[in-house]
């Protein structure tokens, strides 16, 4: 696919500017932005770091994953937009040939493996989240993308019940040990004020050469619940920390602030949660996921977007 340098997309320092400037406008108007720090963290409120758009061809902005300096926004049903982080420029959009309705590619981190005739970016690792629930493993250019594995999970032999202990939404990639994490709502608290149960598996990273990939509980090395009462989203692993944004966007008008934006640290090691970074004063978007710039942790947002630094990990 021919990349498509659409005009509507800001180029260059100058226009970069500009449309922060805008965006930090808009977002102060609106009440999207605050300078307070973040509540009982004593760390500072996210900052604007990239202000692309979250919503985009009237899908909501969703996953997120970067390599070196070129940043992957996913938006639901499985629409990919690639943007250049140093020069601030955009390079293409194009749809997965995984794209669906139930593609929400809620989740998207590269893995350490390049794909067969690919040397530019790692294999990409997408979770489906609705459906079956399935983690899209995909080679990814300036061009195009390739479904090259397929893993899910399943107990006994047979599909898996929405809500049940083995069904995984979120997959989350460990680069450094080289293993695959996933998570699974255990206890969905339909009121936002109490916490749900969230159960954490992991399992070995297969090899691309294997082809698609059926994990059962033979598979699971380890498992542990945590429990918080935010809404669920994407995350990214880095060491043995699990950085999970987490959180609704304020809702507009008299309806209650479920007020639980925030980025959850798990460690995987100690297998708890370590500390909770409270946004919802500092930010009225939709936390959706985060990956590493460097050392820099940027934050994908909803709605009206923008990539965000978060501060004091």
């Amino acid at each position: 696919m021919k990349p498509n340098k659409t005009k509507t997309h800001p180029r260059g320092a100058a226009a970069f500017s500009a449309a922060r400037a805008l965006v930090l406008a808009v977002l102060a108007a609106t009440g999207a932005l605050a300078t307070a720090t973040a509540a009982g963290t004593g760390a500072a409120a996210p900052t604007l770091e990239h202000p692309f758009v979250g919503t985009y061809k009237k899908e909501a902005q969703q996953g997120m994953a970067i390599h070196k300096d070129t940043a992957f926004l996913f938006n639901n049903t499985g629409i990919v937009r690639m943007y250049n982080l140093k020069t601030k420029e955009f390079i293409n959009d194009y749809l997965l040939d995984t794209a669906a309705p139930e593609n929400h590619a809620n989740c998207a981190n590269f893995g350490v493996e390049f794909p067969e005739g690919n040397s530019a970016y790692p294999a990409l690792y997408v979770s489906e989240c609705y459906g079956q629930r399935r983690c899209f493993v995909q080679s990814v250019s300036a061009a195009g993308a390739k479904l090259i594995q397929t893993l899910k999970v399943r107990r006994d032999g047979k599909s898996m019940e929405p809500l049940t202990a083995d069904y995984s939404f979120d997959w989350y990639v460990d680069k450094d040990g080289k293993f695959l994490y996933f998570a699974a709502i255990t206890h969905d608290a339909k009121n936002r004020a109490d916490e749900s149960d969230y159960l954490i598996t992991k399992v070995r990273l297969p090899a691309l050469s294997e082809g698609d990939v059926t994990f059962t509980e033979k598979d699971f090395l380890d498992r542990f619940t945590i429990s918080f009462r935010h809404l669920s989203q994407g995350g990214v692993i880095r060491g043995d920390r699990l950085y999970m944004p987490v959180g609704c966007p304020k809702p507009a008008g008299a309806k209650k602030d479920p007020a639980d934006r925030a980025l959850i640290v798990v460690d995987l090691g100690k297998r708890k949660i370590e500390k909770i970074m409270d946004f919802s004063k500092d930010l009225t978007l939709e936390p959706e996921d985060a990956d590493f710039h460097g050392d820099k942790l940027l934050m994908v947002c909803g709605q009206d977007g923008g990539l965000w630094h978060v501060k004091g990990i």
